[in-house]
């Protein structure tokens, strides 16, 4: 009695999720309650009850309304319950077709849906513990004591590259390098840093492609130490304070700083070459992910950095709201990954979360993939950007190369899966690739977007002279800085290229929708591989 009742009730919320005249509240009470049925008594899943679902996600007659993403995301997660839960093969494979053809076709809040869903199967990833840095005393140290202490010989005097000082050893091939924590917050990051190279390069013989993972030096048994004084003189405007001058030290590649997308013209790689770094570094991407090692900043993705220090979400990027992206070509500038792997490992964490946020670290990362492709493109002329002498937007759309640039994005994605996944792909892309090219080369070429606004909110975080310097530093004149006053008016400067214009959407909305697609593809087939 009690199954004939649940065949009922499945079978009258299908009935009722066909009439045509069901609006949108209904409809969403409809899905809801079948979906709770699902969960419930799953061997009562009939091929009926994913088709009823699979078309209130393909049906387009509530995108109008204001909360159609809930309704959508029900049906995409009740497709994943029955995937998840329902022991009948073709049943399972019935509801993984469904979502994936919405992901594949679908757009807006449709597609969204989908792929969320997908992306939030369980996968179960455990990153590894890695053994913290006990030394209970942060050992004060000369420059020459870290050279003598470690038996290393240096070609020529340190020089300084961003935040580090950089040394070549003698008839070698490596570097010495010693970074600097600029803020007493980085120091905890630097200091993991170190035990991340630590643990990894006990690992580095099992990745089948080139990865040269530094090691770290140790001074009286510490990875942190503290230099008594800086071996060169920062340039100005650097961000090395002298007085804090806390820091690990590590011996890496030559080529450690070798970026694959240099704006200097002396440095830039071939297509060859650029192809067989970026892929690679795709496919180690995906690998330290499915290990839960994620490296949660390839490049610095803001939403809007200029309030990062008002906002509660520092404005760092979350691509899966698809808002305007931030000075990309800035962002690009020197990614955390190139000739010798991925780098800056103090961005690495132990991933022990939910699949839903690792969804979002993996389209992170792919969105920084093909931003830097973008970047690679535009920087054969990285002197040309903003606005020309007519004061119309610089166009260098013929800087870029559309079969070359499809090529590499349908490669990212194959070689991020295969890492991921730990196999290859098989099947079409679940992106148009020449779609989505097309709209890079017209966003990415063309420097539309170049506004950015100074609120008086954000002005009234700054001293006068940060004021001052943070205009300058935007190309301001001294004349045009005297014109201001601080906290009175908002500021319109020009930092792009921006994608999207302030406060908007991003200009390349297909390029959110593809990240979407691949990384739930990514989650979708690594937990159908784990599930057999």
């Amino acid at each position: 009695m009690y199954a004939w009742n649940i065949e009922r009730e499945r079978s009258g919320l299908e009935n009722a999720l066909r009439n045509e005249h069901l609006d949108f509240s209904a409809a969403f009470m409809v899905v809801q309650d079948l979906h709770q049925l699902i969960q419930a008594n799953p061997a009562m899943i009939r091929p009926m009850t994913i088709s009823a679902l699979k078309n209130v996600l393909e049906d387009s007659k509530h995108t109008s309304q204001t909360q159609s993403f809930f309704l959508y995301r029900e049906a995409a997660d009740a497709l994943a319950s029955i995937l998840v839960l329902c022991v009948d093969e073709p049943l399972s494979k019935q509801s993984i077709s469904s979502l994936k053809h919405v992901v594949n076709t679908g757009s807006g809040m449709q597609q969204r849906a989908a792929t969320e869903a997908m992306g939030s199967l369980p996968l179960q990833i455990c990153g590894p513990r890695i053994p913290d840095d006990r030394s209970e005393k942060i050992p004060y140290v000369k420059w020459d004591d870290i050279l003598k202490l470690n038996n290393i010989a240096i070609c020529n005097p340190p020089v300084i590259r961003g935040r580090s000082l950089v040394a070549s050893i003698n008839n070698s091939s490596e570097i010495l390098v010693v970074k600097l924590a600029v803020t007493e917050s980085a120091l905890e990051l630097i200091k993991k840093e170190a035990e991340w190279m630590h643990y990894l390069s006990s690992y580095s013989d099992s990745f089948p492609v080139r990865f040269k993972i530094p090691h770290p030096i140790q001074i009286n048994g510490s990875y942190l130490f503290r230099l008594r004084t800086l071996p060169v003189r920062p340039p100005e405007g650097s961000d090395i304070n002298p007085k804090y001058n806390y820091a690990i030290g590590y011996i890496a590649h030559k080529d450690y700083f070798t970026y694959p997308n240099d704006h200097r013209k002396a440095r830039q790689l071939s297509e060859d070459k650029f192809r067989e770094v970026i892929l690679r570094n795709s496919w180690l991407f995906g690998k330290l992910t499915s290990l839960g090692i994620v490296h949660s900043a390839p490049i610095p993705l803001f939403h809007n950095r200029m309030q990062r220090n008002r906002r509660e979400d520092r404005g760092v990027y979350e691509w899966h709201h698809g808002g305007r992206l931030d000075r990309w070509l800035h962002s690009c500038r020197y990614p955390n990954f190139g000739i010798t792997g991925i780098r800056d490992f103090e961005h690495f964490i132990s991933y022990r979360g939910s699949s839903r946020d690792l969804y979002r670290h993996i389209g992170k990362q792919i969105l920084s993939l093909a931003l830097v492709t973008g970047s690679y493109f535009r920087n054969f002329e990285a002197d040309k950007f903003g606005f020309d002498e007519h004061g119309k937007p610089v166009d260098v759309r013929y800087l870029f190369d559309k079969s070359f640039l499809k090529e590499l994005l349908q490669g990212i994605f194959q070689e991020y899966y295969n890492g991921f996944v730990e196999d290859k792909f098989c099947g079409d892309i679940p992106f148009n690739v020449e779609q989505l090219s097309a709209r890079m080369i017209e966003e990415m070429g063309v420097d539309r977007n170049m506004e950015e606004i100074l609120r008086a909110a954000d002005q009234a975080e700054m001293t006068e002279m940060e004021f001052r310097e943070f205009l300058a530093q935007r190309g301001c004149s001294e004349e045009e800085i005297e014109d201001y006053k601080k906290d009175v008016n908002d500021i319109t400067i020009q930092t792009g290229p921006h994608l999207g214009g302030f406060n908007q959407r991003i200009s390349v909305p297909e390029l959110i929708q593809c990240i979407g697609a691949v990384s739930a593809y990514c989650i979708g087939g690594g937990y159908l591989a784990k599930k057999g």
